[in-house]
């Protein structure tokens, strides 16, 4: 009887995403802008923070509004991300974005409320186009389009990701 030995195949890649490997991307997609009837609004380049108390990824993103009839004004804006996957493309883009907190000192509250939504809309409309990792399906035992983002977590400042079936 001929011995045989069992085939390893690779049920999943992993993959580990250091904070700053995602700092990097994003430096090719910002500072963005928006001009809106009443203000001008700019966003920079956003910190990635990383923690495994954590399921989101977070931004804090510098955010400079020159109202009109007013003045220039900086705060900040802390933006909460998931993961969005697509197998066709191999590629992982940021998901869900959601405000967690507005900070824009000096601005009254109507103004504020209003600058507020339209970082909302930045976001929601700029952050999913970020790419921050492609799949390659040399690195996958089956082909791409049968690929899914298994699972995700966030452990000592990196992403731990898994790739695996459809």
């Amino acid at each position: 009887m001929l011995g045989l030995l069992p085939l390893v195949a690779h049920a999943a890649f992993v993959v580990d995403l250091p904070a700053t490997r995602i700092q990097s991307v994003l430096q090719n997609y910002f500072p963005i802008s928006e001009y809106a009837a009443f203000a001008r609004v700019s966003m920079d380049i956003p910190q990635v923070h990383l923690s495994k108390t954590s399921k989101d990824i977070v931004l804090i993103i510098p955010v400079a509004a020159k109202v009109m009839g007013g003045g220039g004004y900086k705060g900040q804006v802390t933006v909460l991300l998931g993961l969005r996957y697509k197998p066709a493309l191999g590629s992982l883009f940021f998901g869900q974005p959601r405000i967690k907190q507005f900070e824009m000192p000096g601005v009254n509250e109507k103004i504020a409320a209003d600058l507020q939504d339209i970082v909302d809309i930045m976001g929601k409309n700029a952050l999913p186009l970020v790419r921050i990792f492609t799949v390659k399906e040399r690195d996958l035992n089956h082909s791409l389009t049968k690929s899914r983002l298994k699972s995700f977590t966030i452990e000592d400042d990196r992403l731990h990701l898994e790739f695996g079936f459809n």
